[in-house]
């Protein structure tokens, strides 16, 4: 007598093949991507490697130094945006202390859970 299997979820569908074109896909996009950054950090630790045994080296990352100066562009701009909206508020100390204390209260409710 032969047996039937039991079905314990009719309504699910059985998992869909995976592809394996999308990690190779996405190696090959993020690998140019990173690779200039990949190239400076390793002529950033060529150089200190250099300097270590006694030869100085000039050393030039052209794709850090961008992304340094873009990072200090935003946070530049953040700062000013940030300070300008603060600055125009008149603090009153009435109203902005029982309101620190509420936001306080709050942030250690939530950290209990």
């Amino acid at each position: 007598m032969a047996k039937t299997p039991l079905t314990l979820a009719p309504d699910l569908k059985p998992d869909r093949p995976r592809r394996k074109w999308l990690p190779i896909l996405s190696l090959f996009v993020t690998i140019p991507l990173l690779a200039p950054i990949l190239r400076d950090a390793v002529a950033l630790c060529y150089g200190q490697w250099r300097e270590m045994l006694g030869t100085p080296t000039d050393v030039r990352t052209p794709a850090l130094d961008a992304i340094g100066e873009r990072v200090g562009e935003v946070r530049e701009d953040l700062r000013y945006h940030v300070s300008s909206r603060f600055q125009r508020v008149p603090w009153n100390p009435r109203v902005v202390l029982p309101i620190i204390v509420l936001v306080m209260l709050l942030a250690m409710w939530i950290l209990r859970f």
